[in-house]
């Protein structure tokens, strides 16, 4: 989940973006092999065999929102989704677990489970941070989250743990490992997502000093990092999640983990900063406000961000374009994938260009 950005889930995608100032900086080639098909000979047959056996494909999960275009998304593009995390469990600082959205988990998972996709629910805390200090409540919150979630079928929990503090890092890191350890003999996933972090040393008052990188990577199955909201409300207008910060966490990152368990945190959205409680915005929307307004859509080389500005705007957004070079970062580093927020967000160039930079 975006950190601190709850309004995220209310944006609309309207359309791709198209202009072509912006798209300059990032450059990308077509490649086709023209060689002729050569049979081996018999006697590399050992060769051949190795040189069959490719890695997996990254892993992409989308975060599921309903009633905000996650559907008619998921049916479009099943084939490139390994698996969808619908927002559905809260758990309370008594320890029980509430069915968040509305509408119908089951009806979610029956039509996940016949497209082939797995179902990895996303789990937040709402109660802040009582479940992690307090080892009776957490005792308890495990029980009735691995029941909830073998009672609907689920095929994994993304654990989403946020307004936390360091002196929450064992609770977060005990919480996670007893999920893990209930949950593994059923075969079913155990993730979490953490802020970003690019060191071990952080001031108290960084909220991420809540997650420990490497810890939680022995604990669980995947990792996601939230790499976005590297500027959000209230704070002033800036990129999203620049390209140079974004790399300084997953560097750390796989320092302290396994690249494989990483998933790299993909945004499908911005900020406008110019309006009253700075709205999320979505790639579609910044380029109809840029026609109606005659504006050009700028492109920042050094966060490798679009943006725009004019008048009281001031809009950065993250897009196909500058996922492009993020998948990059996945590919070179082995990770384990990406974590799209949100899924109906995305614009309509972002699906192919998961099919050409990050499965190529």
């Amino acid at each position: 989940m975006a950190l601190g950005t709850a309004t995220a889930a209310a944006a609309t995608v309207r359309g791709p973006v198209t202009t072509g100032a912006a798209r300059a900086s990032v450059k990308t080639a077509k490649t086709t092999n023209t060689a002729a098909k050569v049979k081996p000979p018999a006697r590399n047959l050992a060769a051949k065999a190795v040189a069959t056996d490719q890695p997996a494909r990254p892993f992409v999960l989308a975060y599921y929102l309903p009633g905000s275009g996650s559907e008619p998304s998921l049916l479009r593009n099943y084939r490139d989704i390994g698996a969808i995390a619908p927002l559905w469990f809260g758990i309370h600082s008594d320890g029980s677990v509430e069915h968040r959205s509305g509408g119908s988990l089951a009806a979610i998972v029956n039509l996940a489970h016949r497209l082939g996709r797995k179902v990895y629910v996303l789990v937040t805390n709402m109660a802040q941070d009582r479940i992690l200090i307090d080892p009776a409540v957490r005792r308890t919150a495990v029980r009735n989250l691995v029941q909830a979630v073998l009672a609907n079928h689920l095929d994994g929990a993304n654990i989403d743990f946020e307004n936390i503090d360091g002196t929450d890092a064992q609770g977060l890191v005990d919480f996670v490992a007893a999920v893990h350890a209930q949950l593994a003999p059923h075969h079913v996933v155990t993730s979490v997502a953490v802020g970003p972090r690019s060191s071990s040393n952080l001031p108290p008052s960084d909220q991420s000093d809540a997650y420990n990188y490497a810890a939680l990577g022995r604990v669980s199955d995947y990792v996601v990092l939230m790499t976005y909201d590297e500027h959000c409300p209230p704070g002033g207008a800036g990129p999203i999640a620049a390209l140079p910060w974004v790399r300084s966490v997953v560097d750390y990152a796989v320092s302290q983990m396994p690249a494989a368990k990483v998933l790299l945190g993909i945004a499908a959205y911005g900020y406008d900063w110019s309006q009253p409680g700075i709205p999320t915005v979505t790639a579609g929307q910044a380029i109809s406000q840029i026609g109606r307004g005659g504006v050009r859509l700028g492109w920042s080389d050094t966060a490798e961000e679009p943006y725009y500005t004019s008048g009281t705007h001031d809009v950065w957004f993250e897009d196909s374009y500058s996922a492009a070079l993020k998948f990059g970062v996945v590919r070179s580093l082995h990770l384990g994938g990406i974590a799209l927020w949100y899924l109906g967000a995305e614009d309509s160039s972002f699906w192919p260009t998961v099919q050409k930079d990050l499965f190529k």
